[in-house]
C-alpha cells in the first residue's frame, strides 16, 4: 500500500481534533522523556566526579537509561493503539516525573543514580508511540510530514537544552537542579496532552488480522528498525560524548556545552525543512532517509581526526544529517500504515531507543578501551550500514506492498 493509496482513505479529520495543541503536546512529551539521558552526557564531567567513575561508567548510565524504551517498544506501539494516547501520554509523564527527581534528590551513589535513571528513561517507552498515535489523531495526513518533524524535533531539543545547562549549573555542585527543570517540563507536557479522539476513518481500514501483529507486515518494519538501530547508536553517542570529547580536540567545555545547542538548533531546522518539503512530495521516502545517512557518515569520520575544526564541522554533519531523518521514517511508516501507527512507528522509535542503549555504552567502552578517535571511526561505519538497510527495508516494503500488506 502507498502513501498516495492511503492518504485519500485518512483523509476526514475526526471532529474535535486539535492539531496545534497535539502537536505541542506531543513535542513537550518526547522532550521531556528522552532528556535524562542528554542531561546525563552534557554533564557528564560533574556527573563522573560526583559518583567516580569514567567513560565506561557515564555510558552504563546512558544506556540503562533508554534500556526499557528499547526492548519494548513494540509492545508499546500496540499498546498505546489500543489504550489511546492520552492515557499512554499521561502515564509516562508520572513515571518521567519521579525518575528526574530521583536524581535531583535521591542519587547519592552511583547504584542510586542508575535506578534513578532507568526510572526517568522509562517513561520514553510508552511516551514515544502514545505520541504517534496522537498525531494521528489530530492532525490530517497531508501534514503528517511537518507535523512528525516538528514532534521529532523534540529529541534534538533535549540536548539542546541540556547543552544550555553546561554554562549555567556545569561544574558546580548544583549540577542536580538541571534534573529539577527536567521534572518541571514533565507537568507542563501533562497539562498540554489534549482529550482523546477517534481517528474512525482510519481504523476503518485494518484488516482482517492473524494474532496480536497480525494487521501489518513485519519484515520491512523489523528491517528498517534494524536501521534506526545503528544510525542512532552512532548520533546518541556523538551528542551524548560531544561536551567529554571535545577537550581532547582543544575545545572547552562551555565552548562544547553552546555548539551541542547550536548543533541541535540545525537538526530542528532540518527536520522541519524535510517535513515541508515530504508534504510537498519532495524526498519525503525512506531513500531519502539512506541519502542523509551515507552523507552524515563522513561527519564521523571528519571527527575522529581529533583536530578542532574537523571535530566542529564533522560534529555539524555528523548529528545535523545524521539526525535529520527521523521526522520523514515515522511519517512514512503512518502514512502507509494508518491502521496501526503506533505499532508501525515503534519498530522504528524502538530501533532509536535501541541505539541509545548500545551506543553510548559501546562508544565509552570504546573510548576507553582504544580512544575516542577509534569509537568515532566505528560509528561511521554503522551509518553507513543502516543507509544500506534502509535501502533493503524499502524495497522489501514496495513488495509487500505489490502483494496487498500495509
Amino acid at each position: 500500500m502507498t502513501e498516495a493509496r492511503t492518504a485519500p482513505a485518512a483523509a476526514q479529520q475526526t471532529p474535535g481534533a486539535v492539531p496545534v495543541r497535539a502537536v505541542a503536546a506531543s513535542v513537550v512529551c518526547l522532550t521531556a522523556t528522552v532528556m535524562p539521558g542528554f542531561l546525563a552526557g552534557a554533564l557528564g564531567s560533574d556527573v563522573k566526579a560526583a559518583f567516580g567513575i569514567g567513560d565506561t561508567g557515564l555510558g552504563v548510565t546512558l544506556a540503562l537509561t533508554y534500556l526499557l524504551s528499547g526492548v519494548a517498544s513494540v509492545h508499546a506501539g500496540e499498546l498505546a493503539d489500543r489504550i489511546g494516547a492520552r492515557r499512554g501520554l499521561l502515564l509516562s509523564m508520572g513515571v518521567t516525573l519521579g525518575g528526574f527527581l530521583a536524581v535531583a534528590a535521591l542519587a547519592r551513589s552511583f547504584a542510586m543514580l542508575l535506578v534513578s535513571m532507568v526510572v526517568a528513561g522509562a517513561g520514553l517507552t510508552l511516551a514515544g508511540p502514545a505520541a504517534k498515535v496522537l498525531l494521528a489523531q489530530h492532525v490530517p495526513p497531508r501534514r503528517h510530514g511537518v507535523a512528525f518533524a516538528v514532534h521529532m524535533s523534540g529529541i534534538p531539543l533535549a540536548p539542546l537544552l541540556a547543552g544550555l545547562a553546561v554554562p549555567l549549573v556545569g561544574g558546580t555542585s548544583g549540577w542536580r537542579w538541571a534534573f529539577v527543570g527536567g521534572a518541571i517540563l514533565t507537568v507542563i507536557g501533562a497539562l498540554l496532552v489534549p482529550p482523546e479522539v477517534r481517528n474512525e476513518p482510519a481504523a476503518a481500514q485494518k484488516p482482517a488480522a492473524s494474532g496480536r501483529f497480525g494487521h501489518v507486515s513485519l519484515a520491512p518494519l523489523f528491517v528498517l528498525g534494524a536501521a534506526a538501530t545503528l544510525a542512532s547508536s552512532a548520533v546518541f553517542s556523538a551528542a551524548a560524548f560531544f561536551v567529554v570529547n571535545s577537550e581532547s580536540a582543544g575545545i572547552s567545555e562551555d565552548a562544547a556545552g553552546l555548539l551541542l545547542s547550536a548543533t541541535s538548533a540545525g537538526v530542528i531546522t532540518a527536520r522541519i525543512l524535510l517535513g515541508v518539503a515530504s508534504d510537498r512530495g519532495r524526498g519525503g521516502d525512506i531513500g531519502t532517509v539512506a541519502a542523509l545517512l551515507f552523507v552524515s557518515s563522513a561527519g564521523y569520520a571528519m571527527m575522529a581526526a581529533d583536530t578542532a575544526w574537523l571535530y566542529i564541522l564533522g560534529g555539524q554533519i555528523a548529528m545535523i544529517v545524521g539526525w535529520s531523518w527521523t521526522a520523514l521514517l515515522v511519517a512514512s511508516l503512518v502514512r502507509t500504515h494508518p491502521h496501526a501507527p503506533g505499532l508501525a512507528t515503534s519498530f522504528a522509535i524502538g530501533g532509536m531507543n535501541l541505539g541509545a542503549v548500545v551506543g553510548p555504552g559501546a562508544f565509552g567502552a570504546i573510548s576507553d578501551l582504544a580512544s575516542s578517535s577509534v569509537a568515532l571511526s566505528v560509528a561511521a561505519l554503522g551509518v553507513l550500514a543502516a543507509a544500506g538497510l534502509c535501502l533493503v527495508g524499502r524495497r522489501i516494503q514496495a513488495r509487500h506492498c505489490i502483494e496487498g500488506w500495509a
